[in-house]
């Protein structure tokens, strides 16, 4: 349950944070609006607590006890601690921390993982934090390090050295100025005979703390550092225990996530639990990786919300990421040889030259680690089955335009497209919340003649920051159909070979097909709309449909039974116009025959299923 409004989501987090406590409105009126509150905050807060309270009775059980509730004129939400990430957190932190205090290093690090599968990414993430908040906020993330660094000492008393340096990276990395990570990195890399990489993590902790504080490490760190430098053998696990040295690397191959990703909280948290449920993330039990399928039109952005959502995920799988676009220059699909070499020798290992005996080392190297991998563009099953790893604790992500069958179990996830609200937002982050705030109305217009649709709105913005044109000269360039597509092309982004991509993978009948819609005005059309000529109209409308290149929906019709209706996205509409009159030139003809003239032929009512980019059915 995730409010779209802003304030919305803010009342929400306060009032979840206080769960089985009551929260006085004039504190929620102080942490939404802070110190200037307008005169209607008391009504407005109030038609908040309503709207919040049909959320809660819409998802609740019948004759259940009410959720959000009134005492003494404060509002509480009533919530049992196994209804709160939060409270179980707490409850499985407690729990490893008295473990590992009595000896049970095992234990500990059972719990602690399990406390920290929890945690979705940041918390409040996509929440205003006022005061109420902010306490709350800093309190757990304190609470968030504290478990990694108990997880940490656990898996060190049971000799994890190994598995815990990439993970122990991972948190350095991200945060810089905190001692403890570094301390415990410089102890796993010392006991895997990795001693001259401790002493670099000092030296550039060190370097840090002086340039940034000008202070120097702390005692303890120090007392470390010497200990590392002069071969102490009390580093070393208990009873003289050393672990073999680790010759593999811990790949991390992810590119940097899109600038200005924004929205998407629902797919994300959708994929991200899909990837961290049992077995998918570190926990044991499942004997099968997981698999996730994004797929979606072309533009939809399926490739931006992977990389996000993997790079949040890093945590989780600290054995390594691997990512490759199986996309080549062209659009060639790329090989799966070259792929599976490719994670080969980033783990440190030299591929072997025949493609089964590379997929029997990649299943060896995998079935033991906890690795996340990203296939990114990929075409069919074919190119993805010798990538999968062999762990339980592993995860995949793909990417694809169509659903692809052959792949066993997959949970496939279809990327629709983002509302209005998310592309004002998308398109805000990317030319500056000032200019869209200047020009709310132009904004809009972008994201409509765009269709919402990400890639449009990424080549919009890059004409507006490049200095081609204000919002409103931009909004006027794109109301020109005829040039919309060209307006709409940056160095990283051409729609016009992105759908054409999609148009050379259909079959003939596909084909020909799409090159007749062009005819079809700006509408929806049904089967009975299309004659069949020299096509088969059933066999063309499923590769449309697969292909994203075609949306297929249902109306209610005259009989109440559902009738099938196809639309298409309007930037794709535009490039089927294009390769309409294409087509007609060549031939030297009038209208192509197959088609009827449908002006105002399709009329759709409430009945119809509408998002933004596809036309409305009229």
């Amino acid at each position: 349950m995730t409010p779209t409004s802003p304030k919305l989501r803010h009342v929400l987090a306060a009032l979840i944070l206080h769960a089985n406590r009551p929260v006085r409105p004039e504190s929620l009126i102080e942490e939404i609006w802070l110190q200037a509150p307008p005169a209607s905050a008391a009504t407005t807060l109030q038609t908040y607590i309503y709207r919040l309270r049909k959320i809660f009775a819409a998802r609740q059980r019948a004759g259940s006890p009410e959720i959000l509730v009134t005492i003494n004129s404060s509002y509480l939400v009533r919530a049992q601690a196994d209804q709160l990430d939060l409270a179980m957190f707490e409850q499985f932190s407690r729990q490893g921390q008295a473990a590992l205090r009595s000896g049970k290093p095992e234990e500990a690090s059972s719990f602690l993982g399990e406390a920290l599968s929890l945690w979705r990414g940041h918390m409040l993430e996509g929440v205003t934090v006022g005061p109420l908040l902010e306490a709350h906020l800093v309190r757990f993330e304190e609470a968030r390090l504290r478990a990694y660094e108990l997880r940490m000492e656990a898996g060190l008393q049971l000799g994890r050295h190994h598995e815990l340096i990439a993970e122990l990276k991972a948190l350095t990395t991200e945060h810089p100025l905190h001692e403890g990570f570094p301390a415990q990195l410089m102890l796993a890399l010392y006991r895997s005979g990795r001693r001259l990489e401790a002493l670099e993590v000092y030296r550039s902790l060190r370097q840090r703390l002086v340039s940034e504080l000008g202070v120097e490490p702390s005692g303890e760190l120090a007392r470390l550092h010497r200990a590392v430098l002069g071969g102490d053998q009390s580093l070393n696990l208990p009873g003289g225990k050393r672990a073999r040295i680790q010759v593999q690397g811990s790949p991390a191959q992810l590119p940097a996530a899109k600038p200005g990703f924004t929205g998407r909280r629902d797919a994300s948290a959708q994929l991200e639990a899909l990837l961290c449920a049992s077995g998918g993330a570190g926990r044991r039990g499942d004997a099968k990786p997981r698999l996730a399928s994004l797929h979606g039109m072309p533009g939809v952005g399926k490739s931006a919300l992977a990389i996000h959502t993997a790079q949040r995920l890093r945590s989780h799988f600290p054995d390594g990421q691997l990512y490759v676009d199986l996309r080549e220059a062209g659009g060639r699909p790329g090989s799966p040889a070259e792929a599976v070499a490719g994670f080969l020798r980033a783990a440190g290992t030299r591929p072997p030259q025949r493609l089964e005996a590379r997929c029997e080392l990649f299943r060896q190297w995998s079935a033991h680690r906890r690795l996340l991998v990203v296939l990114d563009n990929v075409e069919s099953a074919e190119q993805v089955l010798p990538l999968l790893p062999a762990g339980p604790e592993c995860a995949t992500i793909l990417t694809s335009r169509s659903h692809l069958a052959g792949l066993g179990e997959v949970a496939a996830l279809e990327l629709a497209l983002p509302s209005t609200d998310e592309a004002v937002q998308l398109l805000a982050s990317l030319v500056g919340q000032e200019r869209t705030e200047r020009e709310p109305a132009q904004a809009e217009r972008i994201v409509r003649l765009c269709g919402a649709l990400p890639a449009a709105l990424r080549a919009a913005a890059y004409r507006i920051n490049a200095g081609h044109g204000t919002l409103r000269e931009t909004a006027e360039r794109l109301s020109d159909e005829g040039g919309r597509l060209d307006a709409l092309t940056s160095p990283d982004v051409d729609l016009r070979e992105s759908f054409a991509l999609s148009y050379r993978r259909l079959g003939q009948n596909g084909r020909r097909m799409f090159d007749r819609l062009g005819s079809l005005p700006d509408g929806g059309f049904t089967r009975a709309d299309l004659a069949a000529g020299d096509v088969d109209v059933d066999e063309a409308l499923e590769q449309l449909v697969d292909s994203k290149l075609v949306e297929r929906v249902f109306r209610i019709g005259a009989d109440d039974s559902y009738e099938p209706v196809y639309r298409c996205h309007e930037l794709v509409r535009l490039y089927m116009q294009e390769r309409f009159f294409r087509t007609r030139a060549r031939l030297g003809a009038g209208p192509i025959a197959g088609v009827a003239a449908l002006a105002g032929a399709c009329a759709f009512g409430r009945d119809a299923i509408a998002q933004p980019g596809m036309p409305a059915h009229r």
